[in-house]
């Protein structure tokens, strides 16, 4: 399995926002700037053929459309499945209308195959596993994931039971830390601490970092932990 974390930063930073891909295939959001790194890291838009959101703001799909855009103009001509939460497709078919009108009608309907996540539920894409974990991100549906029990992804939470069932089901970890102590909507350096302390095998990788968490935590050389740029590629064994 080969990740690459498209974008490391928040809505409020100079990194693109949190986005990855698995292999050249399966995408992880779709936050304003992910498509302009996949061009600029030559990745073949054509290739993609799933996409997975882990809840509705912003910075984790905006550029829905201007990956349709892309697609279409390429030619693509197979089902893109989106797991992404319950109603995400009225509102992503409502976001192409109110860019591009009508023009995707057909598209859509024809390429794009929406499918709702549900808590605690696995589905396979390709060879790989993926559990749906429901996490807190108060004041909206927001999910993680567990990579064939070996990569796990938080999304967008707070210190919750799902974040420590990710944090104990995996072995390489995928985790938000927006902020320096945490609160009920992101988690903090804090936090990622106080998982380690039970878990001090893990691999754990900073995400969706605002720039005053980022240089904070870089100042602490903390072990198992790391700070990435965007474009960070890396492999998980079998």
């Amino acid at each position: 399995m080969e990740a690459t974390i498209l974008g490391t930063g928040s809505i409020y930073s100079k990194s693109n926002c949190a986005s990855l891909i698995i292999d050249n295939n399966i995408l992880i959001d779709l936050g304003p700037g992910v498509v302009k790194q996949l061009l600029k890291q030559d990745y073949n838009l054509k290739s993609i053929d799933t996409i997975l959101i882990t809840h509705l703001h912003s910075d984790h799909i905006l550029d829905f459309p201007t990956l349709i855009v892309n697609i279409e103009v390429l030619g693509i001509k197979h089902k893109i499945n989106i797991y992404s939460p319950s109603g995400t497709k009225d509102k992503f078919l409502n976001l192409l209308s109110l860019t591009y009108g009508n023009y995707f009608n057909d598209f859509a309907n024809k390429y794009l195959n929406f499918i709702d996540i549900i808590d605690n539920k696995s589905f396979i894409i390709n060879e790989y596993v993926f559990k749906a974990k429901k996490v807190i991100h108060t004041g909206i549906d927001s999910y993680g994931f567990i990579v064939n029990s070996k990569l796990g992804i938080t999304g967008d939470s707070s210190l919750c039971d799902g974040v420590k069932e990710i944090f104990s089901e995996s072995r390489t970890l995928i985790c938000d830390c927006s902020l320096i102590k945490g609160d009920i909507y992101h988690m903090g350096i804090d936090n990622i601490i106080e998982l380690l302390k039970n878990h001090k095998e893990k691999k754990v990788i900073l995400t969706h970092l605002r720039d005053s968490t980022k240089e904070f935590v870089q100042n602490m050389n903390l072990d198992n932990v790391s700070i990435v740029e965007d474009g960070y590629k890396f492999i998980l064994e079998e």
